[in-house]
């Protein structure tokens, strides 16, 4: 301000001026900065880039591989006493039988079947207990949240299935039906083979 109180008029223009120069400077120093990262780092952040696609792509193979191996699947059927219940599993998959004349129990899961220690993948059993005396074991856990219940239908059958946690560090998919005078289970207990255990669902088969 001059002694009669007016404004040079080139502080405006200078003020602008410096501001503009000041914003070059910061954008000069920005894009500088990011053109040495990309000079002195391309390489790597280029063979990180492949290493991922690699890794990814091989994961996806893998996961193919594993897939197409499954087929074609096996069955196995139960003796006519059980229903003749019929399970179509990956063709990976082994199992182990336990009948005992009146009860029958059904072990499958990938490569070998573990005498015990592990969650199987595929469960099946049948037992002289009456449908609604097995349900009855299940009932508590859904009241407390711990499983979802609802019907399914098989062979014509209607039967419950329940979702969630069967027992302590056990989560999968059970479902059950009446079976004549007995019940029918059959079941994931690792929910790392729900998939699995829903194609199998879709197949099976039993004489009511």
């Amino acid at each position: 301000m001059n002694q009669r109180g007016i404004m040079n008029p080139l502080l405006i223009p200078l003020i602008l001026a410096g501001l503009l120069c000041i914003g070059m400077s910061v954008a000069t120093y920005l894009y500088y900065t990011k053109f040495v990262d990309q000079r002195d780092n391309v390489d790597a952040k280029i063979e990180r880039a492949v290493d991922l696609a690699t890794t990814d792509q091989k994961t996806k193979l893998e996961t193919e591989f594993r897939e197409k191996e499954k087929l074609p699947n096996k069955t196995y059927t139960t003796p006519s006493i059980y229903g003749s219940v019929k399970l179509t599993f990956p063709k990976t998959w082994s199992s182990f039988v336990n009948d005992s004349g009146s009860t029958l129990d059904y072990y499958a899961h990938p490569d070998v079947v573990p005498s015990k220690g592990v969650n199987y993948a595929l469960r099946m059993s049948v037992s002289e207990k009456q449908f609604a005396t097995e349900a009855k074991r299940y009932e508590q856990l859904v009241k407390r949240g711990d499983l979802t219940a609802q019907s399914i239908t098989v062979a014509g059958t209607t039967g419950t299935r329940f979702d969630g946690l069967l027992k302590k560090d056990q989560e999968g998919i059970l479902v059950m039906f009446p079976l004549r005078d007995t019940t029918l289970k059959v079941w994931t207990e690792n929910k790392d083979y729900k998939g699995d255990f829903e194609s199998i669902l879709k197949l099976l088969t039993f004489v009511p």
